[in-house]
């Protein structure tokens, strides 16, 4: 998925728990931290979702503005689920001499790259296609979501 928001502005949305609710769509009324992650990021527990159907994540691995994971600990019929979201800028920034002005210009075409993957592994033998179909619409839902609130 690209973004035309930079790298800091999908980082700082995705990893902050309580802005959830205001860009990932219908599946998110609530989300709130339960734990504050450490001081590196990681460590952090957080609650999403909606009233009688929340999930609650940990999050697992933080290097802003870059990569953010968190693993599942309970809310979803699955047994373990995973997921990472690599961040890397797109385009190109370049600063040199423009031949129209005098001194230096800076031309810049940016964007981000949001890379969201994970793994699950059901709860009930035989539902692993339907629960890797689910789970991937939602998370490329809130990819599209994400992309277009960090613009």
């Amino acid at each position: 998925m690209v973004s035309g928001g930079s790298p800091d502005a999908v980082y700082g949305l995705l990893a902050e728990a309580t802005s959830w609710k205001e860009w990932a769509g219908p599946l998110i009324s609530r989300s709130e931290w339960e734990v504050e992650p450490d001081a590196d990021g990681t460590g952090g527990r957080r609650r999403l979702g909606r009233p009688f159907f929340m999930v609650h994540e940990e999050i697992t691995a933080a290097d802003p503005p870059y990569r953010h994971a968190y693993r599942q600990l309970r809310g979803q019929p699955v047994r373990a689920y995973r997921a990472e979201v690599r961040i890397s800028p797109i385009g190109d920034t370049a600063t040199g001499p423009n031949p129209s002005r005098q001194g230096p210009s800076t031309r810049a075409t940016s964007g981000t790259l949001i890379e969201w993957t994970g793994s699950v592994v059901p709860l009930v033998p035989g539902t692993g296609p339907l629960m890797c179909l689910l789970l991937r619409r939602m998370v490329h839902g809130f990819a599209t979501r994400l992309a277009a609130a960090a613009e």
